[in-house]
């Protein structure tokens, strides 16, 4: 498994070198990343969603469903927790704080499920996705722009909220797309790993790295997002003994660790350039941690599975 697991990084590594060497090359201009980010944020990413939930329900799954969300709702509890101490003692800002507390999970995640268990078990990120949304959109949002009233039209009239939603009602009534319309949400589905490199690698090539040296705290946030959080998880879920609550529990709750190693979510950046916040920075949090995380996954999977 773990040799899928790097085989499928390296293919990341290799896409991501591709978009670096088109804004290289002038090729690609740094603007032209903007349309493929809103296809990814809206298109694809919805798309992924939905395919998620095509899945023939049986007592398994459910029973798989309910430890994976169960997992999910306990890990973003321990997540939220940890804001007040960092804030107190490391003195993380907002967009510090979320780029710890909200991975990259939709994007990554579901393709390297995918390649290394199999699309069977991708319906288990839309767990941990169907968490993350609702808080990101909620609670991210509410931090990015230091309020405290939530709006429920903005959460729940998201497209990826909605999309959730949808994959709910349609796993639960066992509804299955037509042929047609399956093939296309399908094949844009397919898109999500690729496009996601390749924005990052459109990114890097856009970066100015050195540009790090201004933030005195980038390492600390990339150390937590990359080591100390994935570190923390694959201590808890070894202790609890959770894997053994249901049959294949241990792929089950792979799925959530794999959620977790990724880097921070790129729509931080999105958030951040819309509500005036470092949107620079953000995207700077989130370029080193794409390229790091190419080796720490890894290494922390093999500990999981040891």
């Amino acid at each position: 498994m773990l040799g899928l697991l790097i085989a499928k990084l390296i293919a990341f590594f290799l896409i991501m070198a591709a978009g670096f060497a088109l804004v290289k090359s002038k090729i690609l201009e740094p603007q032209d990343i903007r349309g493929l980010a809103r296809i990814t944020l809206y298109l694809v990413i919805p798309c992924v969603t939905l395919r998620a939930f095509q899945v023939e329900m049986t007592s398994a799954i459910g029973k798989g469903i309910l430890l994976s969300f169960a997992a999910a709702v306990v890990l973003h509890i321990l997540l939220l927790a940890s804001i007040a101490p960092m804030r107190k003692f490391l003195h993380l800002n907002e967009v510090e704080i979320l780029s710890v507390i909200y991975p990259n999970a939709g994007n990554l995640t579901v393709p390297l499920v995918a390649a290394t268990l199999g699309w069977k078990y991708v319906i288990y990120t839309g767990c941990f996705l169907t968490v993350q949304q609702f808080l990101l959109w909620s609670h991210g949002r509410m931090l990015m722009q230091n309020e405290r009233a939530w709006d429920w039209k903005k959460i729940f009239f998201n497209v990826n909220i909605l999309a959730v939603l949808a994959g709910i009602v349609v796993m639960i009534t066992q509804v299955r797309f037509p042929e047609a319309v399956k093939d296309a949400v399908y094949s844009i589905a397919d898109m999500v790993g690729p496009v996601t490199m390749l924005i990052g690698g459109i990114l890097l090539g856009s970066t100015h790295l050195g540009d790090l040296k201004r933030y005195k705290k980038w390492w600390q946030v990339v150390l937590l997002r990359l080591v100390v959080v994935p570190m923390v998880v694959v201590a808890i879920l070894r202790l609890s003994c959770a894997a053994n609550l249901v049959a294949d529990g241990t792929n089950i709750l792979m799925v959530t660790l794999f959620a977790i190693l990724t880097p921070p979510a790129t729509t931080l950046t999105l958030m951040a350039e819309v509500y005036h916040k470092d949107a620079i920075y953000a995207n700077l949090l989130n370029v080193a941690s794409t390229v790091l995380f190419l080796v720490t996954m890894p290494i922390v999977t093999a500990l999981y599975l040891g």
